[in-house]
């Protein structure tokens, strides 16, 4: 596998030549042709996309806003597209994206394409160059297709690539996502026929770029190309996978894309998760232990297969940042991207945490099930902290080595293949220099991994009360908790 190497670059001034075929091929007047690109060219082999010395390339990397969106949250305290993109692009801050995503949003048939490449496409493309890494241009339409009312015309589509196709055609940095979300007719061979003409236009200005392909309902039917393929010889074809799919295990994603990936180039241009809350929806909700870290297993195992994380950003679900601009991590999706970019192991934020070690004191405990399990790093069954029948209120208490600023706990409960074992209502109180307050109640809860706020420092104590351990009827009413992992 092959990570694309980021330069910075010189001024790369477009030839005549170039020049003169691009104006041979009926670019618009008002257009300007980009620079040739500081990134080596890309194109579809088998199922690998290689770069122009025939290394497999798996581009890695992250979405951003639509930059037209970028004013629309007034609660967000947003941040320029530019400053995002240097920060995904940035290895000393551990990002270290091979590739950004950019979508584009407000396009209709009358869409003045002049001034919307001049204002938010451009830029960025300038950007990526001087960054050395790779732009998709994601026309983000998630709609229907074709002739229906409401539905996108295939005019519209080819109107836009026959614009920005000539400008863009050139530089090597660039990718054309044809189409983020087409949704209906849920019908391959009906897409093939609405989308090949597109594809055949895009290619009379830019011959060699590398095209992403979608599919309809919302980019989920790929296996469609395995029996009839879009007609180009340097197009990657796309999933969009989000947890409301199901869980990610190796014969789901086969099915879904890993099967066709084995003969198909496939790229992931969107996935992400965070648990049930205020940064996730019915389609992301999803912890990084239960949905991130099988899904990075599975496409670690196939580096064919490219990935672009949705979305840098904390305006749209779901988001890596929260309001404040703070990374989120533990069960939230941010830092697992984060660090999966940089290399990282991939780890569950349950094993992985500050109290790993830490003493700890309970209520009771059920034969064998002790209390330093809650901080022993071990999150199978046989790691957990079990109460004892009839301890009515199950309490533990860790004692950090030292004190320290506390953003959240993460509270693990249940066991594997149990119903309606997880802890139902707890809180979570802290012992400072002042004495003992608490931090957070939880009611209702149905999350085995459920992060709490905290947001308190010179914490050098963590307590949990269960008041009510379990919502079973058939069960015994004892606390059943892996883990209380404690995140600065």
């Amino acid at each position: 596998m092959f990570r694309p190497h980021r330069s910075r670059r010189t001024a790369l001034a477009l030839t005549g030549l170039v020049a003169a075929a691009l104006a041979l091929a009926g670019v618009p007047a008002t257009a300007t042709a980009a620079p040739a690109g500081s990134a080596p060219a890309l194109r579809v082999d088998g199922n690998w996309i290689r770069d122009e010395n025939g290394n497999g390339v798996t581009l890695q990397g992250v979405s951003v806003l639509a930059p037209e969106q970028n004013d629309l949250c007034e609660y967000c305290n947003s941040k320029p597209t530019s400053e995002l993109i240097d920060l995904a692009a940035d290895t000393a801050a551990g990002w270290n994206s091979d590739v950004v995503r950019l979508p584009v949003t407000e396009i209709s048939s009358t869409t003045d394409l002049a001034a919307y490449d001049a204002q938010y496409i451009a830029p960025y493309v300038d950007q990526a160059v001087d960054l050395g890494i790779y732009l998709i241009i994601d026309l983000h339409l998630v709609r229907d297709y074709g002739d229906a009312a409401g539905a996108v015309p295939q005019s519209m589509v080819k109107r836009f690539w026959d614009y920005i196709a000539p400008i863009y055609g050139g530089t090597s940095n660039v990718i054309f996502e044809v189409f983020n979300e087409p949704i209906n007719p849920a019908n391959w061979n009906t897409w093939k026929d609405y989308i090949q003409p597109v594809v055949d236009s895009i290619r009379t200005t830019a011959p060699d770029t590398l095209l992403l392909m979608g599919s309809p309902q919302w980019s989920t039917m790929l296996n469609g190309a395995l029996t009839n393929p879009v007609e180009d010889d340097n197009l990657a074809y796309v999933y969009h996978l989000y947890p409301n799919q199901g869980s990610p295990t190796e014969a789901l994603l086969d099915s879904k894309f890993g099967n066709a990936a084995a003969s198909i180039p496939v790229v992931i241009t969107e996935f992400g998760w965070n648990p049930p809350g205020e940064f996730s929806d019915p389609i992301t909700n999803g912890t990084t232990s239960n949905w991130g870290v099988p899904f990075r297993e599975y496409i670690d195992a196939h580096p064919w297969i490219g990935w672009q994380a949705w979305i840098l950003d904390n305006f749209w679900k779901p988001q890596m940042f929260d309001y404040d601009w703070n990374l989120m991590g533990g069960e939230f999706q941010g830092q697992f991207v984060k660090d999966w970019l940089a290399g990282e192991p991939n780890v569950s934020p349950c094993t992985v945490h500050e109290a790993v070690g830490a003493s700890v004191q309970v209520s009771s405990v059920y034969q064998t099930y002790s209390g330093d399990n809650l901080t022993d790093g071990d999150c199978t069954n046989a790691g957990r902290w079990i109460s004892a029948v009839g301890d009515t209120t199950p309490t533990a208490t860790v004692s950090l080595a030292a004190a320290q600023d506390v953003s959240s706990v993460g509270v693990y409960s249940g066991y594997n293949g149990g119903s309606g074992v997880v802890l139902v209502d707890f809180t979570i109180e802290v012992h400072t220099s002042a004495g003992w307050q608490q931090a957070a109640a939880v009611t209702g809860n149905t999350q085995a991994a459920r992060d709490v706020a905290v947001g308190v420092s010179g914490v050098d104590q963590i307590r949990l009360v269960v008041t009510n351990p379990s919502a079973s009827t058939t069960e015994a009413k004892i606390a059943r908790v892996y883990e209380l992992a404690v995140r600065g």
